[in-house]
């Protein structure tokens, strides 16, 4: 984990930030199991989305995941890769949203203005993250390769979350510096970045998890105001734990998103991944990948069908997904576990 430059956000885990710092680890271990897969061909979960980015930025069919935790505009994640430098993008429209980039080059190098104003240059080292706030029309330039995970949080969006989850009407964010060394953000890219690499695997939950988390981390450490404290909740009723899990039972070969769990438990996407993690001591993706696991270990006990037949009734994309989850989870491949019950 990469430290703090000096006068950068202080990263103590204390009772403001402990929720970001606990998806930190949380994307750690993903980070652990995804960078250890082999590479695949890259693909957009949104093509409308990405069509429009590839059109703006110059990059062919940039691989993009559009969350679902909103009712309005959508947080996204592109990877974007550019290997040539002296670019210069004219006339980047105005949206009342932020753009928070992961470098993962040795050294990036831009430049970038808004309406007139003299052009403000950016130095990243690998692992270094800067936020742009596109509420006005701005130029960029590079001055180097781009290879960046992008981070697109609309403001709208980002302020109904802290109204629903901190009761704060408005917010603005204002980093210390231009360029931060930010451990969870980083964290965040990475796993990101490895989850573009396989958008065929069944990760809609965990892309959601980290678009909330990624809300709560924003707003606690690059308010331009202190930040409210979060609001004290309580976990699912009864019926609502119930629903969710039916829903994500009757999901176990398919995607589901958080929105649509939201919606079975009659609750905005925040309420209810918040809830639940309080009733069951886990995100709705974590619970989700342990009954997919349950479930293959039930096929593999009673059934005959092959690997290839198992992970597809349980929402694996594949027998190396499978086996790579299954290992994960249990400590030894689906194989070797059904011959040394069966035997």
């Amino acid at each position: 984990m990469f430290a703090p430059k000096e006068g950068g956000p202080a990263w103590i885990m204390n009772s403001s930030n402990r929720n970001a710092i606990g998806l930190s680890f949380e994307v750690a271990r993903v980070v652990t199991y995804l960078l250890s897969k082999p590479r695949g061909t890259t693909a957009v979960r949104n093509t409308g989305y990405g069509k429009l980015l590839s059109k703006r930025f110059g990059v062919p069919n940039p691989p993009t995941f559009v969350t679902s935790v909103s009712r309005g505009a959508a947080i996204t994640f592109t990877r974007l890769r550019l290997d040539c430098a002296g670019r210069t993008f004219d006339k980047i429209p105005a949206e009342d949203a932020y753009s928070f980039h992961v470098n993962f080059l040795k050294q990036e190098w831009f430049s970038a203005s808004r309406k007139a104003r003299v052009a403000e240059r950016y130095l990243l080292g690998e692992g270094d993250s800067t936020m742009l706030d596109y509420s006005e029309t701005s130029i960029a330039t590079l001055h180097s390769p781009l290879d960046t995970v992008r981070l697109y949080v609309p403001r709208p969006t980002l302020r109904d979350f802290v109204r629903e989850e901190y009761g704060s009407g408005e917010v603005h964010l204002r980093p210390p510096q231009q360029v931060m060394r930010d451990p969870i953000l980083y964290h965040l890219g990475a796993s990101l970045s490895a989850l573009l690499e396989h958008p065929e695997e069944n990760n809609s939950l965990l892309v959601d998890h980290i678009a909330l988390s990624l809300q709560s981390h924003l707003y606690q450490t690059y308010s331009a105001t202190p930040a409210s404290s979060r609001r004290a909740r309580g976990g699912l009723a009864p019926w609502q734990e119930s629903r969710a899990k039916e829903a994500m039972d009757a999901h176990l070969d398919k995607e589901i998103d958080i929105a649509q769990l939201a919606h079975e438990c009659g609750l905005s996407t925040s309420r209810f991944a918040r809830a639940f993690k309080e009733s069951t001591g886990c995100p709705p993706h974590r619970w989700l990948l342990q009954r997919r696991i349950e479930r293959a270990q039930d096929l593999l006990l009673n059934s005959d069908k092959t690997l290839v037949e198992i992970a597809k009734a349980c929402g694996f994309s594949g027998q190396s997904h499978l086996t790579r989850a299954f290992g994960q989870t249990v400590g030894t491949s689906p194989g070797l576990w059904r011959r040394a019950r069966r035997a």
